[in-house]
């Protein structure tokens, strides 16, 4: 008998654990990127396809007293990021260093329940999200911490809080997001990234690969 008790209520609390909802794979939106301690401050639009792990985004940067506008074309199968600048109307290409950035919930994050952004008072007055929290470690062997929210219906991300001691507190924002990439050469460089070569051969070379699943 307390074998039984003990086995139903070991159910009952595995039946009441949370389980993280799951992201679009492929989507766009606008993003708000800012950090006080850096004076950084970013206003784009970025295509994000967790498929063939490429991100493209149309930003305006401001860092300290600079301001600059970008497109940033960030392809982590190939490891190679080509960086347009719109006032010099030239392009660099560069190796990634950097981790590729899901923006879906973790399987190692931990829920901190649901919440409702604005009230849930009345009809079509709120938002509601689910909220979750981790870290991870760069490459650097800095240690950063984040909290995140993702809407409950849709599994769209709404923030990410992030903090570290060496690079302070950013708070990153979505809106407008939308499921899917209206227009899939948005991943194909721009003509000033290419030789003439690779120009002629762009949808070989960036096109989108052969049907993938994740």
């Amino acid at each position: 008998m307390l074998v039984a008790l003990v086995l139903c209520l070991v159910g009952i609390v595995a039946a009441q654990r949370p389980i993280p909802c799951t992201t679009p794979s492929q989507w766009e939106g606008n993003v708000y990127d800012v950090n006080e301690e850096q004076k950084f401050r970013l206003n784009g639009r970025l295509s994000y396809d967790a498929v063939y792990h490429r991100e493209r985004i149309a930003e305006d940067i401001e860092e300290g007293s600079q301001d600059d506008f970008f497109e940033r074309l960030a392809l982590f199968e190939s490891q190679i990021e080509f960086v347009y600048n719109f006032r010099a109307r030239n392009c660099t290409r560069q190796p990634i260093t950097r981790q590729w950035r899901d923006f879906g919930i973790r399987p190692t994050d931990t829920s901190y329940g649901e919440a409702y952004i604005g009230s849930s008072a009345f009809p079509d007055t709120g938002l509601l999200v689910t909220i979750w929290g981790g870290n991870f470690t760069l490459p650097t062997n800095d240690t950063i911490d984040y909290t995140s929210t993702w809407t409950y219906r849709g599994c769209i991300p709404v923030t990410r809080t992030s903090f570290s001691p060496k690079f302070g507190i950013s708070h990153l924002s979505f809106y407008d997001v939308t499921a899917g990439i209206r227009d899939p050469n948005v991943f194909i460089p721009r003509r000033e990234c290419l030789s003439s070569e690779e120009w002629a051969s762009r949808y070989t070379l960036f096109g989108t690969p052969a049907k993938k699943h994740i």
